[in-house]
């Protein structure tokens, strides 16, 4: 049966600070190892978002969006698909939520998105069906899991420079009994191709994503030897 492999954890140099990768290098890349498609989750948190001072908010929203932006005109030349994700970042911690399941018009619609503690981030989630799952939740920064607002873990997170820890990711994840997924968390180009889900289904969207996520619980994982 034919699978779809997809990249569910990355960031372009246009948005994330941290990322040493364009968006075009990201997707041309992923297309040579033969990716279906990639979510681009740039991180989505307080620091960003006061850089740019006292703009209004829908053009804090365009300038967030502008990696995921480009990554998708991008994947249209490649035949990729880019889908729209964030990598959220709980106030006063540094503790990360990836999220599934929403558009660019629900970006523009909650002003100040990025203040939301933990508790305001489950009802926002409920109220919008948004998926939720805790990237790399046993890195040494990290203060905790959050069992109480998301549907699931990432067990393998491929980023070289960091220890995330996955055997202990995993066996929280199997205790907890929600999704398991694997993301490469891509800065660098040489980061790329390392991790990833297969799909039984491409997703079309953001929605969808989430969706089949839901549906399958834990897909193929493909996980490279770090």
């Amino acid at each position: 049966m034919r699978e779809y492999l997809f990249e569910l954890h990355t960031h372009t140099k246009e948005t994330s600070r941290c990322s040493k990768i364009f968006a075009s290098d990201l997707i041309r890349i992923h297309h040579e190892l033969g990716y279906d498609g990639i979510c681009i989750t740039d991180h989505f948190y307080g620091g960003f978002f006061e850089e740019l001072g006292k703009l209004p908010w829908g053009e804090k929203v365009d300038s967030y969006l502008r990696g995921f932006r480009t990554a998708r005109e991008e994947g249209k030349k490649y035949g990729i698909t880019v889908l729209l994700g964030m990598e959220y970042c709980i106030p006063n911690t540094e503790d990360d939520i990836l999220i599934y399941g929403f558009d660019e018009a629900f970006l523009y619609r909650h002003e100040n998105l990025h203040l939301l503690d933990e508790w305001a981030l489950k009802k926002l989630a409920e109220q919008n069906d948004l998926l939720l799952i805790q990237a790399h939740p046993f890195r040494k920064m990290v203060s905790k899991t959050y069992d109480n607002i998301v549907e699931g873990f990432e067990i393998f997170n491929s980023h070289p420079r960091h220890d995330s820890m996955d055997e202990k990711a995993e066996e929280h994840a199997s205790g907890f009994g929600g999704i398991k997924i694997s993301g490469s968390d891509v800065h660098r180009p040489e980061d790329i191709g390392r991790s990833g889900v297969y799909l039984p289904e491409a997703p079309k969207d953001s929605f969808e994503l989430a969706e089949i996520l839901r549906k399958i619980k834990t897909p193929r994982l493909n996980r490279q030897p770090l």
